[in-house]
């Protein structure tokens, strides 16, 4: 099976002729690695993929990081997640309402972060619901020298929980939200990763923090570590040729290595202006540094 890529911007790209339904031979797997590693972000569009056909796709990249919000997963396939904002009857959530709420790489949080996420797109809402990615290569690259040599070989602390993290909120949109994150703060450890991620494919070199995840630096004082956090975050929106927006179509699937990049959902629409994403995430290994 061969497809067609076509460059969306420097960190995008549209593939054409791909039917993600059906079994891929190895060598069209590894053409589609080698797209994700020149555009990191990948739009297929004109996908039929049920939850089981997720799951089987996104499994020939590998094993699925396995999820932890059980409520959340579909139950045609516990390894999917819904995101949405849709309701029951009853009123409850179908689906984790306030994913993605700012920027972030998945996983980061955890020691072996998911490698490729991939979001399908099963309704999108009338207004709003675009994805917004920063290509964090882009932004090291661009470093000033002096910044660089501070961060070379600093690793930043991860934490899941938000209540720990005074740069985000708790939506009120998520029913349990803040008791979720409250009881985050001592479930669940925090990790550390390197401020300079290495592409282990590349060989790339990539900023490897976020707001939403990184809330210090290892070894570092808060009274020192924090303004240089921000003045990292800061440089990370200083230029828009860094990023690419998604503006989605219903049965687009969209690919993305979270080894160099940010994303954050855009949000811009209210129920009941309904959004439903399905979701996986392919296993990753643990991030290294290695100096050019």
């Amino acid at each position: 099976m061969t497809f067609q890529i076509h460059s969306l911007s420097p960190t995008a790209a549209e593939i054409a002729g791909l039917d993600c339904s059906r079994a891929l031979p190895p060598e069209t797997l590894e053409a589609l690695r080698a797209a994700l590693k020149e555009h990191p972000v990948i739009c297929i569009r004109d996908q039929h993929l049920d939850a089981p056909g997720l799951g089987a796709f996104a499994r020939r990249l590998g094993p699925l990081e396995k999820q932890d919000r059980s409520a959340f997963c579909h139950p045609d396939d516990s390894d999917i997640l819904i995101l949405s904002n849709d309701r029951r009857a009853d009123g409850s959530q179908i689906g984790i309402v306030d994913a993605g709420d700012f920027w972030h790489s998945d996983s980061s949080h955890m020691s072996e972060p998911c490698r490729y996420t991939m979001l399908y797109a099963v309704q999108n809402p009338i207004k709003g619901g675009d994805t917004h990615y920063i290509d964090m290569r882009k932004v090291y690259e661009a470093l000033p020298a002096s910044l660089k040599n501070e961060i070379a070989g600093c690793e930043a602390v991860h934490h899941v929980s938000k209540t720990l993290n005074p740069r985000v909120t708790v939506s009120a949109e998520r029913a349990g939200a803040a008791d979720y994150y409250k009881s985050r703060e001592t479930a669940t450890k925090s990790v550390t990763q390197p401020m300079v991620r290495t592409h282990p494919e590349s060989g790339e070199q990539a900023l490897y923090i976020s707001p939403r995840f990184t809330i210090a630096i290892a070894g570092m004082d808060d009274a020192e570590a924090q303004p240089l956090l921000d003045e990292l975050f800061r440089f990370m929106f200083s230029n828009p040729a860094w990023q690419y927006t998604h503006k989605w179509r219903d049965n687009d699937l969209v690919i993305w290595d979270n080894a160099c990049l940010n994303h954050m959902a855009g949000g811009g629409y209210e129920y009941p202006d309904v959004r439903r994403m399905h979701r996986a995430t392919v296993a990753g290994d643990r991030p290294f540094y290695r100096a050019s």
